[in-house]
């Protein structure tokens, strides 16, 4: 029997830039990168460039578990991560996606220091639901 899965990642991405860049100033080893342009498919390419830090697919009943994973590797570079995204013209965003396996939903609430953290970022957040039966 298959569990409920949640996975959160954290981009920063915009036009053109070098994503060493932020792996040389946050000394974080990003889970991927990629440049615009970069082929995806065949006949699809990368639309923006992107630098991201992500979790693997974990069995979780409270998204809030991955997402602290994610912001306790970030949270001590705050500053610099505002710096980059003000000095390069970038964006980030956090998404968690959830992979609900036979009707078995995760608790899916923000808290406080949680949305604090990511309006000091500028950051959006999105949320991708896929149901199992």
């Amino acid at each position: 029997m298959e569990r409920t899965n949640v996975k959160v990642e954290f981009s920063i991405f915009g036009e053109q830039f070098d994503p060493n860049i932020i792996t040389n100033t946050l000394l974080i080893t990003p889970t991927g990168t990629w440049l615009k342009g970069d082929p995806v498919r065949r006949d699809l390419f990368r639309k923006e460039t992107c630098w991201e830090i992500a979790t693997e697919y974990e069995e979780s009943l409270d998204i809030n578990d991955q997402i602290d994973k994610v912001i306790d590797l970030i949270q001590d570079q705050k500053d610099q991560v505002i710096r980059l995204i003000r000095k390069h013209n970038l964006e980030c965003k956090f998404e968690v996606v959830i992979n609900i396996e036979n009707n078995a939903k995760p608790a899916m609430y923000l808290n406080k220091d949680t949305i604090k953290f990511i309006y000091d970022l500028g950051a959006e957040i999105d949320f991708d639901l896929y149901i199992y039966s």
